[in-house]
């Protein structure tokens, strides 16, 4: 189902119709820049914004969804410039950026910070560069010369992580490095997120219509929608409902406890962070490794909340899978539980469902349920007691790969086409460590 091309489903949907005129991916539009104005920062090279995440979570990185910012000038300059962002890790905060060790940036300083100011060089119209910029004690023009706020391509085309060490002399080919800046005023950018979705949806839809027409469904009225350009999300987000719940029913027509139907792909988005992003999940966001494309999941040393709403659900039993699990806090205190025999009152991580107005819930299972007591040879284990146990996000890929920690299910009914899927803690242990990746939704039936 993930793999209906566009134009192939324009043409075959439209039957004579084919020049129908398709779906544009949305514009952004670009503002001038002005210190002390609330903005959005945005990557020209790569076409994302300014934004948190990575290591700790608060990490310089670019996404699709930006922070709100302000450029506040050094007194006494025009273009000598500190950033201040608004951070949702910590709580919405307004923080300071500012750079440390080998040129790293992070989101969550203070005004008071070392090595916080850049020069602000216009390029374009509404383009412009970060340098490097005294008075910083480290990271300026004197130490290093050149030296621009950016994107480091180089042998990883999904690197998302800012870095302030940047140089025209030293770029290992043309386009690697992505320095140029732009900045977007939040109406713009609340806009341009608006049309994303609408256009995102509108792709979906004209998958889903691909598949339908092939199995013969009549989707004439949907395919009208799709047609229409001007369509509005909800009016998009509708036609994709009724074409799901036609796809459901013919797909889980013969699904039953003793022949499960696997309905993931019909009504998750995002369930394995194959595109190493947090896209279709709501709440708090996790660290995702995309420079290792790791493509999984981990929140580390905080609570969190993140979820998903699932709609057009046929009726009947579903059972909830999600592979991960939950280290209670450091390495010696979360084998000091499992060995006197406590763990189990301190798994904070619970794996929910929500459905008509009730929850169903189960703890996520413990990082030494199921390990192995042999080592698998990959790099970033741990022996740990009894067990071998993963110690890093690469080493959980592999053991999620290998087919550890899968114990993570519960079983609910569906009655009113809705579902809530998600993953919490509300308590956090020193240290603590949650990995997950790989939801599974699969359909066991009416009866």
């Amino acid at each position: 189902m993930k793999n209906g091309i566009l134009t192939w489903a324009v043409c075959c949907l439209m039957g004579s119709n084919c020049l129908a005129q398709e779906w544009q991916k949305p514009q952004l539009q670009l503002a001038d820049f002005e210190a002390g104005k609330t903005v959005y920062l945005y990557n020209v090279g790569t076409g994302l914004f300014y934004t948190e995440g990575n290591a700790w979570g608060t990490q310089g990185s670019v996404g699709n969804e930006g922070l709100p910012c302000r450029f506040n000038k050094r007194t006494g300059t025009d273009d000598v410039v500190s950033l201040s962002n608004q951070s949702k890790v910590k709580g919405q905060s307004w923080l300071t950026a500012y750079f440390t060790t080998n040129g790293g940036m992070y989101v969550d300083g203070s005004a008071s910070s070392a090595n916080i100011y850049m020069r602000m060089v216009p390029t374009g119209e509404h383009t412009f560069r970060l340098y490097m910029s005294s008075p910083n004690a480290t990271y300026n023009e004197q130490n290093y010369p050149g030296a621009m706020v950016g994107v480091d391509l180089f042998e990883n085309h999904t690197r998302t992580t800012l870095s302030a060490l940047l140089m025209d002399a030293e770029q290992p080919g043309e386009d690697v490095y992505q320095t140029e800046w732009a900045v977007v005023l939040p109406a713009d950018y609340n806009l341009f997120q608006t049309e994303m979705k609408t256009w995102k949806a509108a792709l979906r839809l004209a998958e889903l219509l691909a598949e339908a027409e092939e199995k013969g469904l009549d989707v004439s009225a949907e395919s009208a929608v799709y047609a229409n350009t001007e369509s509005t999300l909800a009016e998009l987000l509708s036609a994709t409902g009724s074409v799901t719940r036609m796809l459901a029913e013919d797909y889980v027509k013969d699904a039953s406890a003793d022949n499960p139907i696997d309905v993931t792909a019909l009504f998750v988005i995002n369930p394995s962070y194959d595109n190493n992003d947090n896209e279709g999940w709501n709440g708090s966001v996790p660290t995702i490794d995309k420079l290792n494309n790791l493509q999984n999941a981990e929140f580390f040393n905080t609570n969190f909340d993140c979820y998903q709403n699932l709609e057009n659900l046929p009726e009947g039993t579903y059972e909830l899978r999600l592979q991960g699990f939950y280290r209670a806090g450091l390495e010696g205190p979360a084998l000091e539980a499992k060995t006197n025999g406590t763990e189990s009152s301190v798994m904070n991580a619970v794996l929910y469902a929500t459905t008509n107005g009730k929850t169903t819930t189960t703890k996520l299972q413990s990082i030494f349920t199921g390990a192995p007591t042999t080592a698998l040879g990959v790099d970033g284990e741990i022996h740990n007691g009894s067990w071998y146990v993963p110690n890093t996000m690469s080493a959980s890929a592999a053991y999620f790969a290998a087919g550890y920690y899968k114990d993570n299910s519960l079983r609910l009914t569906v009655s009113n086409g809705q579902l809530c899927i998600g993953l919490r803690k509300s308590t956090t242990i020193r240290r603590d460590w949650v990995m997950l990746d790989n939801w599974q939704l699969i359909y066991l039936g009416k009866n």
